[in-house]
């Protein structure tokens, strides 16, 4: 793994591509490793693993931002 690392605008959250290859540690949505969560290996972005947590589409529940 490259040292290249990438800054999140909020914050890192897992993909569901992330969630299919690794079910056990990585769930849609949610934060990464809290060592990663605002600065992470720019790998994981390149293949699909992560996105910033301002991307991630929830269904069913409103939060804050919806209201704001």
């Amino acid at each position: 793994m490259s040292n290249d690392m990438v800054t999140a605008r909020t914050q890192w959250a897992w993909t569901e591509k992330a969630e299919s290859e690794n079910p056990t540690r990585s769930r849609a949505g949610e934060p990464i490793w809290p060592q990663y969560t605002k600065n992470a290996p720019k790998a994981w972005l390149d293949k699909g693993l992560i996105q910033d947590a301002s991307e991630v589409v929830t269904e069913g529940q409103a939060t804050l931002d919806d209201y704001m």
